[in-house]
Order: structure tokens, then sequence, then C-alpha cells
């Protein structure tokens, strides 16, 4: 099973290109986020992931390893395949997409092809504990646990999940640095109220 692959853009296209590695030109379909960070004609390192069919081979590349995580997470929902979870990492953000799941918001994925209201329900029942492992938009254990038990604390309050989470995310991303769980906690009741 192939990890990474290394080489140079030979083609580029907003959804796939090929990399020339060794001579040899590797056929490798990426997402929008993907595309917008890599340029033709350029050396690029490309996390995989290599789907095995009867009829076919294919190569999924993402520039980023959280991103690689995510698509291998999505994969494991029933009803989405490698393409379906390709547009969802191409219409939204990581962060979105960790946010989305995290509140429980159903309208994040509305505007995703292939996504409808039952099966983006499914993915947040799916992904919720999973994805909580990926340090997408906390970047380490300790405040992972301070931004969870915000979210829940404010819910608990009477407050709805996705505008805690919301709330939540945008103190931490201001405040660049590590809070106390009571300092967040307060952060975000000034700005719910």
């Amino acid at each position: 099973m192939l990890y990474f692959i290394k080489g140079k853009i030979f083609l580029k296209t907003p959804t796939y290109v090929v990399i020339e590695n060794n001579g040899i030109g590797y056929f490798v379909e990426i997402s929008l986020q993907t595309s917008e960070k890599i340029e033709e004609g350029e050396e690029t390192f490309l996390y995989v992931y290599q789907q095995i069919s009867e009829e076919k081979i294919n190569l999924y590349g993402f520039k980023e390893k959280e991103e690689r995580e995510l698509f291998l997470l999505l994969i494991t929902v029933p009803g989405i395949g490698p393409k379906v979870a390709l547009r969802v990492l191409s219409g939204l953000s990581l962060e979105e997409i960790y946010q989305g799941i995290v509140s429980e918001d159903v309208s994040v994925f509305k505007n995703v092809p292939g996504i409808g209201k039952k099966t983006a329900e499914r993915m947040i029942v799916e992904l919720k504990q999973k994805v909580e492992k990926i340090p997408i938009l906390v970047n380490n254990y300790k405040e992972k646990d301070i931004v969870m038990n915000a979210i829940e604390a404010l819910t608990v309050l009477g407050y709805r999940r996705k505008e805690s989470a919301e709330v939540v995310m945008k103190i931490m991303k201001e405040k660049r640095k590590i809070i106390s769980l009571e300092e967040l906690i307060k952060e975000a009741l000034k700005e719910l109220s």
C-alpha cells in the first residue's frame, strides 16, 4: 500500500494531477484544497490513499496529512465513497468539516453535491468520536479537551450545541494560546449573552 508520492507535477487540473516519479506518470485524484497548494512543473510531496478494485487502481492525493486522515474517516461512513469524500474536502475546509461534525450541524454539508440530510446525519453520528482524534483545529490533546468540555458545559447551561461550538472555536482561534476551561467558558458566555 502506498503512503506518499514525491515527484514533479507533469500535469495539473483542479481535480487531478499527473506526478512524474522515476520516469512513470502517476494519475492522482485530488481535492480543490490540495489543488490550490500545488503548481504544475514544481516538485511536490503528496500523501496518498490507494484504492484497489477488480477493474482498476485509484490514487487519491493530499497535500496535508490531516486532509488524508479526514478522507480515510469519511470513507468509513456507509454511503460515502472516495469520490464523495473528495467532494466534501473540495467544498469545505478541514475546519468547517470538523466544526460541522463536532457541533452536529447538518446544514454545514448541505451545499456538498452527493451529501443529503440523511448522509450528513449519518456522517456526524459515525465520525463524532473519531474526528476528535485528528488535530485539525486544536494542536494538542489538552486544548482538545478544553474545547470539548467548554462546548459540553455551554450545552448543559442551555445554549445550542452549534452556537456553542462556533463561539468556542472562534475564541480559540483569536486567543492563539492555551487558556483555561474556566476562562474559555467565561469568554463564550460573554459572546453568547
